[in-house]
């Protein structure tokens, strides 16, 4: 009995061991396992990536200043080392140095900001209220995520937000130790110095969208995309994403820096946030209309210069009430010397709906608005297309290209105006957008003062933020070896998450 006990015993204490063992194994191989998993994610899967540059402000942000405007209390953003911002809806100057105005010393503020709102110069002791240096406060850039298997399954499309390796290395001889920045690398490079092919690569990782694939012929004229002598227009999501915000009424300003919308005082009422038109009593068979009081340029109040170049590619939007007895709405923009116009008629009216260029009707419909309730009215042209929604509704497409490679123009003129005939109208919660212009950064840029060609394993790659990107406008192709991935989310701050279009 007693030996059957000891054997018992032996077998619990040696099992308890084995039990021991096997509990340590398993937690190595854990996190062993988890481990590789990270590794393979991160390096296969999904890989993280921080925003460093403002090439593709607004959508994805570099480091940058939160600037709210103390004339309208619109808020957007600016490039960090702007000294100074103007706002895209005012056009008032904001102040956003960061050195003191007395002494022109560096201004030191406790971190986080947001929590001590107070910053101090140490030279002269001046105190910036956080109303005042909360513009002025440098931010992070975005972080996203990039889905590294993405063109594994997928060929990529023209307008994705892609990550790539820069193809130019900073590059150093390994013999001589002699730096060569931005250069190109190719086998048999040789060191200017000493002759050796032996280097050293530093690679940087950049983020653009795509707009040129692999064999396209690609030209840049008057701020579009031709590729094979046809304009490129942007997918729905992707043109929302960069519809840039020029006016807003819902941000009225203290001061008017310029006048914003100019219209007959005795049929108009401008308001601070509303135009009021009542023509109803007029028998002039002509509509009265509003227009919009300042050339719309590709400014995009991220950079510290404004955009000089006038825009015909805009979108207005608002909400209309017309009373019972109005006739109909009429909607005007005007690119150089070609004026689209639309015709919205009410259940009061006996015409139909039309859409007319230069005075002819390119598209009639039969529709109407009601009266005495309001509608979402968005108007717009783009990329040669003139559209019209109504309560998200569409209305009227029209496609007005030619077919033809335009001529390059030194400058455009715009307009934009809002109305109608034998109305009583209210327009209200009025937004006016401009599209994205890409600009020669400088005579001889490829690809905008002629066209360029492109292989058959290289991409064109252009920022966002035209007026201030370094991109294939400069160093030309991005090679398919070089591409990293998909860039698809943001993820930090937590303010601006968002999938990336």
């Amino acid at each position: 009995m007693n030996n059957d006990k000891e054997k018992q015993i032996i077998q619990k204490t040696a099992g308890r061991k084995k039990k021991r063992k096997s509990k340590l194994r398993e937690n190595i191989e854990s996190i062993a396992i988890a481990v590789a998993l990270a590794f393979a994610i991160r390096y296969l899967v999904i890989e993280a990536f921080k925003i460093p540059t403002g090439s593709m402000a607004p959508t994805l942000l570099g480091e940058h200043k939160n600037v709210k405007c103390p004339n309208c209390t619109w808020s957007f953003y600016a490039d960090r080392q702007s000294d100074s911002a103007t706002c895209p809806n005012c056009q008032f100057i904001i102040d956003t140095s960061l050195y003191c105005e007395a002494c022109n010393n560096k201004i030191r503020y406790n971190w986080p900001a947001w929590l001590w709102r107070k910053g101090t110069c140490t030279k002269c002791q001046t105190t910036t209220e956080w109303q005042d240096l909360s513009n002025r406060v440098v931010h992070g850039g975005n972080r996203i995520l990039v889905a590294k298997f993405w063109y594994k399954f997928k060929n990529p499309e023209r307008w994705d937000v892609m990550v790539f390796v820069y193809p130019l290395y900073d590059l150093k001889c390994k013999k001589c130790s002699v730096l060569l920045s931005e250069t190109e690398w190719h086998n048999g490079l040789q060191c200017p110095r000493c002759g050796s092919t032996r280097f050293s690569k530093k690679k940087k990782n950049y983020i653009k969208r795509l707009v040129g694939l692999p064999g396209e012929k690609l030209q840049i004229v008057n701020g579009d995309i031709y590729i094979n002598d046809t304009i490129q227009r942007k997918p729905k999501n992707a043109q929302d994403t960069l519809w840039i915000p020029v006016y807003k009424s819902h941000f009225p300003p203290k001061e008017d820096i310029t006048p914003i919308w100019v219209a007959d005082g005795s049929k108009w009422k401008i308001n601070k946030e509303t135009l009021v038109l009542n023509n109803l009593s007029d028998n002039n068979p002509n509509s009265s209309l509003a227009t919009f009081g300042r050339p719309v340029t590709d400014q995009n109040g991220y950079n510290n210069r404004s955009g000089n170049n006038e825009m015909g590619d805009v979108k207005i939007s608002f909400d209309a009430t017309l009373s019972n007895g109005s006739n109909y709405l009429e909607l005007v923009l005007e690119i150089n010397n070609d004026i689209f116009t639309a015709i919205i008629p009410t259940d009061s009216a006996i015409k139909n709906g039309c859409l007319m260029k230069n005075g002819n009707v390119v598209q009639e419909k039969h529709f109407n608005i009601r009266t005495g309730q309001p509608h979402r009215v968005e108007f717009s042209n783009v990329d040669h297309l003139i559209c019209l929604y109504i309560d998200n509704n569409e209305i009227f497409i029209y496609d007005y290209d030619d077919g033809k490679m335009p001529e390059a123009r030194s400058f455009e003129t715009s307009k934009i105006s809002i109305g109608g005939n034998h109305v009583n109208a209210l327009f209200e919660n009025i937004d006016i957008f401009h599209d994205i212009y890409y600009t020669s950064l400088s005579s001889g840029t490829w690809g905008t003062t002629e066209p360029v060609q492109l292989g058959e394993k290289g991409y064109f790659m252009l920022g966002d933020n035209s007026r201030n990107s370094n991109d294939s406008r400069v160093w030309k192709f991005v090679p398919e070896k070089n591409i990293v991935g998909k860039a698809f989310f943001v993820f930090w701050p937590l303010n601006n998450i968002k999938f990336i279009k």
